[in-house]
């Protein structure tokens, strides 16, 4: 009875090993249009702005933001995001590299809607180094990743498949 016990414990745990393997497969990363890189380079600059203070800055870059936006939910998730990041550099000494990194991030989180948990969670990550890196403050980095969590998830298309519980 021990033996059979045994061996029935023994095959379930085989037949369970596969599926504690599967995650979530990556999804592919949003490909740049012809206008892509200008527009990621507008984005830039007008972080550029904010950052020295011009009053047309921050509209600039939040207006620029919802352009990849495919929806009005998206469009309002990033801007709630942009308002945080513009106010997080301005006034920082924020170099052109910074920014492009930024206006970079900016635009995978509004565009990337079939993005992996882990992908989106990379992301967040470099979004979270980069205003680290220019002295953002804790608080307003955690608010400013949490509203690009609010944001993917907003603009993900991509249903968990059933072996991704796992």
């Amino acid at each position: 009875a021990v033996t059979r016990h045994f061996l029935a414990l023994a095959l379930a745990l085989i037949a369970a090993l596969p599926l504690a393997g599967c995650r979530q497969a990556d999804g592919p990363m949003p490909q740049q249009q012809a206008d892509t890189d200008n527009r990621i380079g507008d984005l830039s600059r007008d972080l550029l702005a904010v950052a020295k203070g011009e009053a047309s800055g921050t509209q600039d870059f939040l207006d620029d933001a919802k352009t990849f936006a495919p929806n009005s939910q998206v469009e309002q998730a990033v801007e709630r995001m942009g308002r945080k990041l513009a106010d997080a550099v301005k006034g920082r000494a924020l170099t052109e590299q910074a920014a492009r990194q930024l206006a970079h991030s900016s635009w995978t989180i509004a565009s990337a809607s079939e993005l992996s948990e882990r992908q989106y969670e990379t992301v967040r990550e470099d979004l979270r180094s980069q205003l680290t890196a220019i002295g953002v403050g804790q608080p307003a980095v955690d608010a400013i990743v949490a509203d690009a969590a609010t944001a993917q998830a907003a603009v993900s298309t991509r249903p968990r498949r059933w072996y991704e519980v796992f």
